[in-house]
């Protein structure tokens, strides 16, 4: 039985070492077919919400690869998402944002739930907010984002306590342990991203032939 045993295990063993070596000839010598399953996979959350996104983004006058970055990054697409801070939906608006975004729209001041079950109107909020960002910002897209994500008073604190936005970004830089500088170079390179990929093909010609 002894026998028996440790020849049952050596087998084990010995599927075990050929399960891990393919796994790592997998990583090491095709990184391209893994990086292209990331990026389907990131994209398929993105697809169900890509006319809602080409939709908000006109409407703003907003990129909208910036757009579908920025929803990559926060909740992945999915629409019920609400942050441990109460940022609620496809591109985690705090409920004040959004009341103000929709009176700039002219749209009713949404409840929580609207926010979290109605994708289009959380977008079209989203960008509108990403808009005024940008135009606050004076169009420069990091700051933006940076605002976005710790919010547009507590920037203004930081770049007065610096003495400018370059500044305060060049302190971060070389500290190497800024939240909010890592989360604008996460969505700037998804931006980049979804720019070379297929997510809006097909949507702009079809409605410019409806125009």
């Amino acid at each position: 039985m002894a026998g028996v045993s440790r020849s049952r295990l050596v087998r084990a063993i010995v599927l075990v070492a050929i399960a891990a070596g393919v796994f790592a000839y997998a990583f090491e010598v095709h990184p391209r077919a893994i990086e292209a399953a990331r990026k389907h996979f990131s994209l398929t959350g993105l697809r169900p919400h890509r006319e809602a996104i080409l939709f908000a983004a006109r409407e703003s006058d907003v990129d909208p690869y910036l757009i579908a970055a920025v929803v990559r990054a926060e909740s992945s697409g999915r629409i019920g998402v609400v942050s441990t801070k109460g940022a609620l939906g496809l591109m985690q608006l705090m409920p004040a944002t959004a009341a103000e975004r929709a009176r700039i729209l002219g749209l009713p001041e949404p409840d929580r739930e609207e926010l979290l079950a109605d994708p289009k109107l959380n977008l079209r909020l989203g960008a509108n907010y990403m808009a005024w960002l940008l135009s606050r910002q004076e169009g420069d897209v990091e700051r933006a984002l940076v605002a976005y994500n710790t919010g547009p008073t507590r920037l203004a604190r930081w770049i007065e306590d610096a003495g400018s936005y370059a500044a305060w970004r060049a302190e971060r830089r070389a500290a190497g342990n800024s939240d909010v500088l890592a989360f604008a170079d996460r969505v700037l390179r998804y931006r980049d991203e979804l720019r070379r990929s297929d997510l809006f093909d097909g949507l702009e010609e079809s409605e410019g032939e409806e125009g």
